[in-house]
């Protein structure tokens, strides 16, 4: 649990017609804390026949939607290597060192912000009232943090060639 004291001041920051927001925490009878955690990257995944898929590989922050993507991209990785490969020993072997090297990545990134980040810029540029968030950062350098991101967590579809 959380304490009053740990949330009013961010709840304070906030402002919204109508809405008195530290009334509506101060009238909470429970606040809790949304603990982030992640794991350090594991050197490998597979021992013999045995492999580790999604959370048990790579537990990394609950941020972009990063547990089930992730495991979705490993799950379609293997499924591929598995159907191309002779052996399935080979097919694990194939899937640990394409997946391994980018989900690593991805904790990494997360540690930094992960898809989030934008809104650290700001915050770190300018943690006052603005009016125009592009006059505290671009659109091409926000664009910039969320391509960057989506591109090393696997979210952006490759076009046919």
């Amino acid at each position: 649990m959380a304490h009053l004291s740990e949330v009013l001041p961010h709840a304070r920051r906030f402002n919204i017609p109508g809405l008195d927001i530290e009334g509506l925490v101060r009238a909470t009878p429970a606040i809790y804390e949304y603990p982030m955690a992640d794991r350090d990257p594991l050197p490998r995944w597979t021992h013999g026949r045995v492999t580790l898929l999604g959370d048990a590989a790579h537990p990394m922050y609950p941020v972009g939607s990063n547990g089930a993507s992730q495991a979705i991209l490993d799950a379609r990785c293997l499924a591929d290597a598995l159907a191309a490969s002779e052996h399935p020993r080979e097919a694990l072997y194939v899937y640990e060192k394409e997946r391994l090297p980018k989900t690593a990545e991805v904790v990494r990134l997360n540690r930094k912000g992960g898809p989030e980040r934008v809104i650290d810029e700001v915050e770190k540029l300018n943690p006052s009232l603005f009016d125009d968030v592009n006059d505290v950062l671009g659109y091409t350098q926000r664009e910039a943090i969320v391509k960057g991101y989506a591109g090393t967590a696997g979210f952006q579809v490759k076009k046919a060639v």
